[in-house]
């Protein structure tokens, strides 16, 4: 079984001021909805970041924490046009998930597709069963 630990962060509201916009619109930290498979040789972790490219997107991986980052545009609105009502959410997305040693951090894989990050983390191949050997002496 496969030891990959969510580490769930709240949500933060901060208000930030929209450039052409007389109102403060608040800020918020999402915390990305996410799938994780598991096979023999490696997990899979799909998290949906809406409105975001493989640009936008930050991954870091620090003492065994892996940490999904990334940050929504400030505005939507066309060059010449004033914004006037703003429903579109303004923030970043952030997840946290804690390794376990059974991973090879040195081959993490990442891949953003239509809003979807993908990561991919191998399995290390020396963690599995071994047979030792006996001696006749």
């Amino acid at each position: 079984m496969t030891t990959l630990e969510k580490i769930e962060n709240q949500s933060e509201q901060k208000s930030v001021h929209r450039e052409h916009a007389n109102t403060e619109v608040p800020m918020s930290t999402y915390l990305p909805r996410t799938d994780i498979v598991d096979s023999d040789v490696e997990v899979k972790i799909w998290a949906e970041m809406p409105g975001l490219d493989s640009n936008s997107v930050n991954i870091i991986l620090d003492k065994n924490v892996l940490t999904l980052e990334g940050q929504l545009p400030m505005s939507l609105q066309p060059e010449g046009y004033a914004l006037k009502i703003s429903e579109y959410p303004v923030g970043n997305y952030r997840r946290t998930f804690k390794l376990s040693q059974e991973f090879n951090c040195e081959d993490i894989q990442a891949k953003m597709k239509n809003g979807v990050l993908c990561i991919t983390l191998p399995k290390r191949e020396d963690l599995g069963p071994k047979r030792v050997a006996v001696k006749a002496e």
